[in-house]
């Protein structure tokens, strides 16, 4: 069946929404944030939270983790610089899996006209080297840069719920089963409305309906104006250099976002670790450079160091470049 990618990509994003709204009325991530927080200093907690959120920003968790993070930086001294380490950290974790993030499940969709065709291992493979690479790199940057000033203590005491958590394990097993091309557990999107719509009216109820950010299907609306813009052009028949290709994505999200780029540039036809790397390179490009940074600095309380973003964007761009032209 011929879905058109914009249609795969609202639904597949309206689950992945429900699931991270029923984390983040879990607070688990809040537990363990505040586990990290307790009896230690900001440049040892901030390395311990650049960890944890890298490592949970795969699972489509960016915007419960920066809403975490702007509670937890009203503790620390140096609240820019800090914000600023975990939002990237937020964003290139988020890079590894096919459903981590908006730009990587447009991608995925849209490589195979409406259906994913890059299979699960194959997608972690191409990323794999470029995620180790950033967290080893935030991690170092964070041992330099940040200082061993004492964070702030609070009394309160968070608690976590099992079920809420047990309910976002099993949504998220419905969209792996979307992405899992070519194995025995797999799901087309019909399977997936079904059973994700099912299971969200029958065990969760309407309740996670309020912690839902519908913030999320701004890109979304873009992604149907812009699809359905140059659906009738014939970009596959443009034939333009690789490297002007990652140009684009990269340098070129600075000022129209990554986010925006990962709607054209699959319908060019292009090498995949090329498209990917290049928007995940870019989309910490400035403020404009992921919808992640367009969120914090438009409702953030705290608003990110550009001046670090931009270091950091360099060196992940180099970095990117290099695993690209060592695998060529």
């Amino acid at each position: 069946m011929n879905i058109h990618p914009p249609i795969a990509y609202l639904f597949v994003t309206l689950i992945l929404a429900f699931m991270a709204a029923s984390i983040k009325r879990s607070k688990i991530i809040d537990f363990i944030g505040e586990k990290i927080l307790k009896g230690t200093n900001e440049k040892t907690a901030t390395m311990k939270l650049v960890a944890l959120s890298h490592i949970l920003a795969p699972f489509f968790l960016s915007f419960v983790l920066i809403s975490c993070f702007e509670n937890w930086i009203l503790r620390f001294k140096e609240k820019e610089k800090t914000l600023t380490l975990l939002v990237a950290s937020a964003v290139m974790g988020s890079i590894i899996t096919p459903f981590g993030n908006l730009r990587n499940i447009f991608i995925s969709i849209a490589l195979g006209k409406g259906t994913p065709t890059i299979s699960f291992p194959a997608f972690i493979s191409i990323m794999l080297p470029l995620w180790i690479a950033s967290l080893f790199t935030l991690l170092a940057v964070t041992y330099f840069i940040c200082e061993e000033n004492v964070i702030k203590e609070t009394n309160s005491t968070l608690e976590w719920k099992k079920t809420e958590l047990a309910f976002s394990i099993i949504l998220l097993f419905f969209v792996f089963g979307y992405f899992n091309v070519g194995k025995h557990y797999n799901l087309n999107l019909i399977g997936l409305i079904i059973l994700g719509g099912v299971f969200c009216i029958t065990f969760m109820g309407t309740e996670p309906l309020k912690a839902v950010n519908w913030w999320l299907f701004i890109p979304v609306g873009v992604c149907f104006v812009v699809f359905y813009i140059l659906y009738f052009l014939p970009l596959p028949g443009i034939k333009l250099s690789p490297w002007i290709i990652y140009s684009a994505g990269s340098i070129g999200s600075a000022g129209f976002s990554s986010n925006l780029l990962s709607f054209i540039l699959p319908l060019l036809n292009y090498d995949k670790s090329i498209i990917l790397y290049s928007v995940a390179a870019g989309s910490l490009a400035g403020i404009l450079g992921s919808y992640e940074t367009i969120w914090i600095w438009a409702r953030g309380r705290t608003k990110i160091k550009l001046s670090l973003m931009f270091k950091l964007f360099l060196i992940f761009l180099s970095i990117s470049l290099i695993i690209l032209f060592l695998r060529r």
